[in-house]
């Protein structure tokens, strides 16, 4: 392009120089400046001409045929757009090929823009949600579908979870949403109705809180009796360690059932946002008073201390708060060696408000992190026996701090300890 723009410039000098030749013979050096310059000003005129007429059939007809300069130009214009125009079918006809890949999934799945505008959706959408392509399409998504989790959900720009909500299409109809963003800021939504596996969960949590609640009146009715049995071991000597062992038992067991039913209503409790101050710096005195007591119950021997780095308050549900902070200094006191160190750590960072329980104990391996606050997961079997966990501890503190919009940090290397964070979000401090 750059050389053929040469050619032209050099072929205007020419004409120019040809000229003024011609005026300097002839004597009219004026005049035949002004024929060259009006020769070469036509001969652009009608390569413009030629040009604009073409540019309205471009996609249709070849370039013109035309010299120097201008042909280049039609040359690389056509080019251009022919290239184009192959990227627009090779798009067209990948947009295609998804779409009929979403159409026969079971799923609903709509594509929307930037704007919230619906451009397309698939059939399963109908049935799920209500909508449909030749009716709603270019319509606002968040008019059409009103349910408050879903818009609040839409509008956060925040889609690395998803989430569940009731179909106001079909009412007794859960669904699973996930979004995904594409292109300039346009969006996909996938929806999944998850109308039975929201009903067995539902029997599972209502089987565990119910087994729960009738194993504690036998319960209380075997303790009672090792109770008693306990007080005669100084006529039935060899009765001692097997009723010692039972009553181990019986009490791990209603330490079990307990935190199954307190894992069982925090799950089925509504998330509020609870408007009750809650000292975060004395609740930790006393769950570190609390943790000490029970050490020296059971003769373990660790040295624990507080550091209240900055004063902390959260709005929050203060019984919730104890059982999830009480949870993570008991299970340092249980996973450190005696003469261990345990430091809790409270203040103020730029993400909010934390709590820290950090020791110096036998650490977690990286592949155990993720699966910590699973129900009942153990990192070592033999060593929960032996320290009578029920491994339910922190999925109840996962629990709380979900219900408190706040996250659980975990990091720990083999043989150097572990430090769990309690990490509170801004809206949640209590700001005098």
């Amino acid at each position: 392009m750059n050389n053929s723009f040469s050619i032209e410039l050099r072929r205007f000098i020419l004409i120019i120089v040809l000229a003024l030749i011609a005026g300097f013979w002839l004597d009219r050096l004026l005049l035949c400046s002004l024929i060259g310059l009006s020769l070469y000003t036509a001969w652009s005129f009608y390569n413009i001409y030629i040009i604009s007429r073409w540019f309205p059939v471009i996609d249709s007809s070849p370039p013109p045929e035309s010299l120097g300069f201008w042909g280049v130009l039609c040359d690389e214009f056509y080019r251009y757009q022919h290239n184009n125009e192959s990227e627009k079918n090779k798009l067209r006809a990948d947009v295609a090929y998804l779409r009929d890949s979403f159409a026969s999934l079971h799923d609903a799945v709509i594509m929307v823009d930037r704007l919230g505008l619906i451009e397309w959706c698939n059939d399963a959408a109908l049935p799920m949600l209500g909508l449909s392509l030749d009716k709603d399409f270019g319509q606002t998504l968040t008019h059409l579908l009103r349910e408050p989790g879903f818009i609040q959900f839409f509008d956060s720009g925040d889609y690395e979870e998803s989430i569940k909500v009731h179909s106001l299409h079909k009412p007794n109809t859960v669904l699973r949403i996930q979004i995904t963003t594409f292109g300039q800021g346009n969006r996909l939504i996938f929806a999944r109705d998850i109308t039975e596996i929201a009903r067995l969960e539902d029997m599972r949590r209502d089987f565990v809180s119910n087994v729960s609640h009738e194993l504690r009146t036998p319960l209380t009715v075997i303790t009672g009796y090792i109770d008693n049995f306990q007080m005669l071991t100084d006529q039935l000597p060899q009765l001692q360690n097997p009723l010692h062992q039972m009553a181990q038992q019986a009490g791990r067991m209603e330490q079990l059932i307990k935190d199954l039913l307190d894992l069982s209503k925090l799950e089925t409790k509504p998330n509020e946002m609870h408007r009750t101050p809650v000292n975060i710096a004395e609740l930790s005195q006393v769950v570190l008073e609390e943790a000490r007591a029970r050490c020296q119950a059971d003769g373990m021997s660790r040295t624990l201390d507080l550091d209240i780095e900055q004063p902390l308050s959260i709005f929050g549900q203060e019984t919730e708060l104890h059982s999830a902070l009480s949870n993570l200094v008991v299970n340092a006191c249980k996973y450190t060696q005696n003469d261990g160190e345990i430091k809790i750590r409270v203040g103020v960072n730029e993400e909010g408000g934390y709590f820290s329980v950090s020791d110096n104990g036998l650490g977690i391996d990286p592949s155990d992190i993720p699966r910590l606050t699973e129900r009942f997961y153990r990192v070592d079997n033999s060593r929960s026996l032996d320290t009578g966990g029920t491994g339910l501890g922190l999925a109840i503190v996962k629990r709380v701090l979900l219900r408190h919009d706040s996250t659980l940090e975990v990091s720990s290397v083999l043989g150097r300890g572990s430090e769990f964070i309690c990490q509170f979000p801004l809206h949640r401090l209590v700001t005098s």
